[in-house]
């Protein structure tokens, strides 16, 4: 009887151990928001340009706090929205896009593009890429590389606004 009792007390320990060592997971979004400027006269039609945004904080280390976790709990980190407008006019002078994260020590990775743009409209919704971007997002700051062929002469220079959205998953810190 008291080896009974003694093999339940155990097996209860270690199932409590258990249940209260798993990682309890949490997800949330991180958005950021730039701008990125075209000069009229630094493009020419159907030849690509690249035009670089200015630096983003990431702001990592307080968003993750503020979730209750940390950068060594960090699953992953997938960019879920990057949508493009412009405040005046439209988007029509464009042909194509591609979008570049980078950060001063990785090299730059194609996140979104664009290959067709519709007419008349002032804003859209990159194709995203499904990567793990953890390690960009892990960096202090960030920047876009923003890659564009238009397809007509721009008479003025253009101010893209850059919305996007990033997906954590993460486990809970303890």
């Amino acid at each position: 009887m008291k080896k009974t009792i003694s093999i339940i007390t155990i097996l209860t320990l270690i199932i409590g151990l258990n249940v209260s060592c798993k990682k309890k997971p949490v997800e949330f979004d991180i958005d950021y928001t730039n701008t990125v400027t075209i000069p009229a006269t630094a493009v020419s039609i159907n030849v690509p340009a690249d035009f670089d945004s200015p630096e983003i904080p990431t702001d990592s280390k307080s968003k993750f706090s503020s979730n209750n976790t940390a950068k060594e709990l960090i699953d992953e980190i997938r960019m879920t929205k990057f949508d493009l407008s412009v405040a005046n006019g439209n988007l029509d002078f464009l042909k194509s896009l591609k979008i570049y994260l980078k950060t001063s020590d990785l090299g730059d990775i194609l996140v979104a593009s664009k290959t067709t743009i519709p007419q008349g409209v002032s804003s859209l919704s990159m194709d995203l890429q499904d990567l793990n971007i953890k390690e960009y997002i892990f960096k202090d700051k960030i920047q876009f590389r923003v890659n564009v062929t238009i397809k007509t002469g721009m008479t003025e220079t253009q101010q893209l606004k850059m919305d996007q959205t990033v997906h954590v998953k993460a486990s809970i810190m303890r």
